[in-house]
């Protein structure tokens, strides 16, 4: 009995064990993610702070209102510095001093050093606030083009890395069928190994340099396009991975001879089935990324013509939303009317603006439009806090299109590199296959072995012809397509991390470049094929 208890008390603390080590994993990756977007918060905690305090309210209240907003990473600062204060009585200065000696990321330790050296110093809090919202606006834009410059250095390396791992493909191919030393096998999925390795380091490099930046907020209510991309994207996903590998992988792999009629190989089609399947959900994902892009910049006229109207005219926000001229809203016009329909009605006003936030699909409008909403809703000047909130907005706006300067350039050199690579591939790839069927029939008609030829004194001998006799040809449609699939899936992902945006932007480069790979998968080989024919060559030995 006592043993029974013993073990099912041992078997009980292991599990309680492993449970912890998960949620330590599972804490430790979500305090990595914050950290990752931690000076995109800190923009927008101090232009919450600084607009708030528009409002003369007491430091108790700047401290307790900025604690509570659990959307910016930083907050969880805030609230310890408020439970010292307001909890444990520490004067405010002594507890920012005793907080950021507790602080690991670098600016936000900074930050809480100078609040407190400021309270100290008796420095007004709304004087110190818009002069660090001010320095950071300019801090933050001075190492986003950093990062963007860092990243035009990159997109440039990754493509010239892209061109030397085909070609490197291309001559480790053409290697083992001239020499044969080894393992065919072994050589060429170690290639492969290597070209994956190589590929996706390219890869990591990008998103490293990328500037980070989010686009699509992650609340419950979402946008029209992003409703149905939610709905459908995983069935998207399944779909076209299933159409790969039963189309095309195992087909290649396990019976090559299935999906070729007439003597065309027709595998191509498990790429371009699976690219028509990603593109719906690709196409509305992407119609829904130019839609926050209008949104996010409509939102700066939006967001300052409604404090000026505000705080000049004296009326409410559901009034003011019918002076704002509907010609400048642009994208936005729907979505305002909308709002100002509810606000009008008489419903919550906090459910109103959720909704507007939700429908617009927008992180930026999400991280916003709160801050000039609560700052307004504490007495704060409307006119004062609209520039604030619209000055932080458009400042990401305009980063956003230098981004896409380069993302555009970078996208639309890989789309065509793309294809010159796999058609390149598979041009050689086909040649080979011709080379080595044609030298194959002669071997087997004239019972000429590759050893025979080596004593034949003079040129013959020297050719070296019998390098395609015994090449299998199996083995050479797996390591193309092997290949072919490590180079679309390196440039979707390459594309994806240099244009940015939500996940659904992977659907859209995926469809692009799954449909050119299975059409030239299809539509190479069989042109090769028509172009280098020796019938005569054939005939003539014959004779």
């Amino acid at each position: 009995m006592e043993v029974a208890t013993i073990k099912k008390f041992r078997f009980g603390r292991k599990k309680e064990e492993s449970k912890g080590l998960f949620q330590g994993i599972l804490e430790r990756i979500k305090t990595l993610k914050e950290e990752l977007y931690m000076d995109n918060d800190l923009l927008f905690i101090l232009t919450y702070m600084a607009s708030i305090s528009t409002a003369q309210i007491s430091r108790d209240k700047i401290f307790e209102k900025t604690s509570e907003k659990r959307e910016y990473a930083p907050s969880k600062y805030f609230s310890k510095i408020k439970d010292l204060a307001q909890k444990w009585h520490y004067d405010y200065a002594t507890a920012c001093e005793l907080i950021a000696r507790k602080v690991k990321h670098e600016r936000v330790k900074n930050l809480l050093n100078r609040f407190s050296n400021a309270i100290s110093a008796g420095e007004p809090d709304r004087e110190f606030l818009e002069k660090e919202w001010k320095v950071f606006k300019t801090v933050r834009k001075d190492e986003f083009e950093r990062c963007l410059e860092s990243l035009r250095k990159w997109t440039d390396a990754y493509t010239a890395l892209t061109v030397s791992t085909s070609l490197v493909s291309i001559v480790i191919l053409l290697s083992v069928i001239i020499y044969k030393v080894g393992d065919p096998a072994q050589t060429l999925y170690t290639t492969a190994f290597f070209i994956l390795l190589i590929s996706f380091m390219g890869v990591a490099l990008l998103y490293k340099s990328v500037p980070k930046d989010v686009k699509t907020h992650n609340l419950r209510i979402k946008s029209r396009e992003q409703r149905i991309v939610a709905k459908w994207m995983p069935v998207s996903l399944i779909i076209s991975l299933l159409l790969i590998f039963l189309m095309s992988v195992i087909p290649t792999f396990f019976n090559p001879e299935m999906f070729v009629f007439n003597g065309i190989d027709l595998k191509g089609f498990g790429l371009i089935s699976a690219g028509l399947v990603m593109l719906p959900v690709g196409f509305v994902g992407r119609n829904d990324d130019i839609k926050i892009s209008k949104r996010d910049e409509s939102f700066t006229v939006f967001i300052r013509n409604l404090g000026a109207i505000v705080s000049g005219a004296g009326l409410s926000i559901a009034e003011a939303l019918t002076k704002i001229d509907q010609k400048n809203l642009g994208e936005l016009k729907d979505l305002a009317y909308q709002l100002y329909k509810r606000l009008a009605m008489g419903l919550d006003p906090k459910l109103c603006w959720e909704k507007f936030i939700g429908e617009s699909g927008s992180y930026l409008i999400h991280k916003l439009t709160s801050i000039f909403v609560d700052a307004v809703d504490l007495g704060g000047d409307a006119d004062v806090i609209g520039d604030l909130v619209s000055s932080s907005n458009l400042e990401m706006v305009l980063l956003r299109m230098k981004r896409d300067l380069i993302s555009s350039g970078f996208i639309s050199l890989v789309i065509p590199l793309h294809l010159a690579m796999v058609s390149l591939l598979l041009f050689i790839s086909q040649i080979l296959t011709i080379f080595t069927k044609l030298i194959t029939t002669l071997f087997s008609q004239y019972s000429i072995s590759g050893e025979k030829l080596k004593n034949v004194p003079g040129i013959v001998g020297g050719m070296n012809i019998g390098i395609f006799s015994g090449i299998p040809l199996d083995l050479l449609y797996q390591y193309t397509l092997v290949v072919v699939l490590i180079i679309t899936t390196a440039n979707i992902f390459a594309a994806k991390i240099v244009k940015g945006g939500a996940t659904y932007m992977i659907f859209y480069y995926g469809a692009i470049l799954c449909i050119l790979s299975g059409i030239a998968m299809i539509v190479i080989p069989p042109a090769v094929s028509m172009a280098f024919t020796f019938p005569s060559f054939v005939e003539g030995g014959g004779g």
